[in-house]
């Protein structure tokens, strides 16, 4: 049983006075699921699986399709069908990465289920980093800096989201304490940090984006992934404000930092919206009264999301000056030790 339907079967049991029988129908019909989040920064990769009857047992792995043919095609004609890499993954054999900015379709063809399709793109993005400066520099243990952005925005309804990095010891990824594990092995260890920002575009997360009454009320708190929208500098130019105060490690005297800037397709934001819809509609309200909340889903015929984002990415030092991952070099200068 999946976990969020198992947590809804407990809650809604544990709120009756009289038991209540769940009958499962045992006709149920699986239907393909799609995980297929892409960047123009990596190789097409797509994961398939499948979905099963509430009250349904399996062992998680016979949930990976295998057996499937999995293409994209992207509206210039470019092209390439999908190889199976075990665990239901099937990767580009060719190196092919999406191209920024174009409409890509997704299509899985697998024995014993419908075919299933859908479509997305990673979105152009321009953006710049303007500059950074040390805002309290009376104490050495807790230094202050004040880091400007800027985004153009492009035609049609825009989506962003954000979060800066900083390069912290490679002991730190060994212990688990570092949040990027996306990151391939062989770069920096970095350790996603808060800030601040006086900005009334951000808002905490993507289920409170654009959504009123929520819209346009300023958040007062720590920033840590924050999403915004271009509701307020629609097809034009806005510079953004962030403070950060950044780790102090004595291994690592230099502070190197990694601003994100992210553009969003809109079928992105939805599938995130709805999951943390769905759990304050299971966790913070009353799941008997409420109105239930569908996870987003853009894929005709069978479930899960298909959907694109492209990352801007900025090194820069605390001076402003600016780093690639190739200059800090292998060893002790790119993991320093732990005291």
């Amino acid at each position: 049983m999946p976990l969020r339907s198992g947590l809804m079967l407990i809650i809604v049991l544990s709120a009756c006075e009289t038991p209540i029988e769940i009958n499962v129908s045992g006709d149920y019909t699986p239907v393909l699921v799609v995980d297929g989040d892409f960047n123009p920064d990596s190789v097409w990769s797509v994961e398939i699986s499948k979905s099963i009857a509430t009250g349904s047992s399996v062992v998680p792995s016979e949930l990976f399709i295998q057996n499937a043919i999995v293409s994209v095609l992207g509206e210039s004609g470019q092209g390439e069908t999908l190889v199976h890499t075990g665990m239901g993954v099937f990767r580009s054999q060719l190196g092919t990465r999406p191209a920024i900015g174009e409409i890509y379709r997704l299509d899985v063809i697998s024995p014993g289920f419908e075919s299933v399709s859908a479509t997305s793109s990673a979105p152009r993005l321009v953006s710049d980093f303007l500059d950074i400066q040390a805002v309290n520099t009376d104490s050495l243990s807790e230094p202050l800096y004040r880091l400007r952005f800027s985004v153009t925005d492009l035609p049609g309804k825009s989506y962003y989201r954000l979060w800066i990095d900083q390069v912290v010891p490679s002991c730190l990824r060994e212990s688990g304490y570092t949040s990027r594990y996306d990151d391939p092995e062989g770069v920096p260890a970095y350790q996603m940090i808060e800030f601040e920002s006086p900005e009334p575009s951000f808002y905490h997360d993507a289920s409170t984006l654009d959504e009123p009454p929520n819209a346009l009320i300023q958040y007062s708190g720590a920033f840590q992934t924050p999403y915004f929208s271009d509701r307020l500098f629609e097809d034009d130019v806005r510079e953004f404000e962030i403070l950060i105060q950044p780790y102090i490690f004595e291994t690592e005297p230099e502070l190197r930092f990694r601003l994100v800037v992210s553009g969003l397709s809109e079928e992105l934001v939805l599938h995130a919206r709805s999951f943390i819809l769905q759990d304050e509609y299971l966790f913070e309200g009353d799941p008997i009264f409420g109105n239930p909340i569908n996870i987003f889903s853009n894929v005709q015929g069978g479930l899960g999301i298909f959907s694109g984002f492209t990352n801007n990415s900025y090194r820069i030092n605390s001076d402003g000056t600016k780093w690639t991952e190739s200059e800090i070099g292998i060893g002790e200068r790119m993991f320093p030790p732990c005291n």
